[in-house]
């Protein structure tokens, strides 16, 4: 019995040796993107086309200040009540769109309809009064002239007139506001837009002053972003903006500065500039996430390559290059950055014509050789 046991034991071993030994050869043994033609492990030579070279050469970039912001309906409006009153119908609600003009709620208006009624019927009596004094005014007028009252009596019935005339002004007065308050029974929307937010309910009593609905205008949308001071200088009213939003992929939005603020922000040294972006479809809204670049023209011309050939190694920028037939690495110092054309700025590193390659590529051992397939020729920056 301890013998099959030592027997079987010694099958498991010998049959694990045998599994391990295969891996590595299929390990050794396989003829990878890397491996030489001899099959020994390691990166030997590597075949590029034509859309994976570059060459350094210089060029003119598109300068741009990055941007960021949020987005903010540029006109929005909350519409509060200027009467007390109950509340008898709200025709809209949240996400309705509307025009100006249009009626969104109405009020009671048995109070204000007697008001009304009472204030002109004030008014009927102050005119009233009023011919009563004009008539005797005209009548003293004469009888002074022919000295048949004294001019105290006379002055008199002149200042009677002039109270009156003023009493049918502040009667007037009173009508209007009377007028005004029964057309305020009556809520129309100030402005085209989407009704945000509805704080009232029919039946419910509003006193003057309380918010009632609130609307935004989506047409154009309003991005505040801050620009350094060492930058300022280089920004404009009217100046053009590429931004992109979260949530729409790649889509690009056309801005231009609609406002700059005249001081820097307290505690910081950078100056607010507001951009704004035409949305006459809607798309965008308040509260979303923009970033993007305002243009500011075109650079000297400069050394540059693909964005794609530059790589990170621990925050050391460096590429791969050909040196005669082959791979190279080269740490280098970049500068500004044109994402319209792709295209970065080279300080140091590198020399005019040098070719580089253009496609992000992980551990490449240098000295690898480079094959170039035939009629292939090295892309230009």
């Amino acid at each position: 019995m301890q013998f099959l046991k030592k027997r079987k034991l010694w099958v498991i071993g010998a049959t694990c040796i045998l599994i391990a030994g295969a891996a590595a050869f299929a390990l050794t043994g396989s003829k990878g993107p890397g491996a030489g033609k001899d099959g020994k492990s390691g990166p030997s030579q590597l075949e590029f086309a034509a859309a994976d070279l570059a060459q350094v050469q210089m060029r003119s970039l598109n300068q741009a200040i990055p941007v960021t912001g949020t987005l903010k309906p540029l006109n929005h409006t909350t519409l509060k009540s200027k009467i007390g009153a109950v509340v008898q119908t709200v025709k809209v609600r949240e996400g309705d769109v509307v025009r100006a003009g249009d009626v969104l709620a109405t009020f009671d208006t048995s109070n204000i309809a007697a008001q009304l009624h009472e204030q002109q019927g004030n008014l009927e009596m102050a005119r009233a009064q009023l011919g009563l004094d004009e008539r005797t005014y005209k009548k003293n007028q004469a009888l002074l002239k022919q000295g048949f009252i004294s001019e105290n009596a006379f002055d008199t019935s002149q200042n009677a007139m002039e109270v009156s005339r003023a009493k049918v002004k502040a009667a007037q007065a009173q009508v209007e506001i009377a007028a005004n308050a029964m057309n305020d029974t009556v809520l129309r929307a100030p402005i085209g837009g989407v009704i945000g937010k509805r704080m009232i309910e029919p039946g419910g009593r509003v006193e003057v002053n309380t918010d009632l609905l609130s609307i935004v205008d989506l047409s154009e949308m309003l991005i505040e972003v801050a620009v350094p001071t060492t930058d300022i200088a280089h920004v404009q009213v009217g100046q053009a903006a590429t931004v992109k939003v979260d949530g729409f992929n790649d889509e690009t939005f056309t801005g231009t500065v609609k406002r700059i603020d005249p001081e820097a922000q307290d505690g910081s040294r950078a100056i607010l500039v507001y951009l704004s972006v035409k949305n006459p479809k809607g798309a965008l809204r308040g509260g979303m996430f923009a970033k993007g670049t305002l243009a500011m023209g075109q650079s000297t011309p400069r050394l540059t390559i693909p964005v794609g050939a530059v790589m990170d190694g621990s925050g050391q920028a460096y590429v791969y290059y050909i040196d005669k037939d082959k791979v190279a690495r080269a740490n280098i110092t970049v500068g500004a950055t044109d994402e319209r054309s792709g295209l970065v700025e080279v300080k140091s590193g590198l020399a005019e014509g040098t070719t580089v390659v253009a496609t992000k590529m992980e551990a490449v051992k240098p000295g690898t050789i480079a094959i170039i397939r035939q009629g292939s020729a090295a892309k230009k920056g």
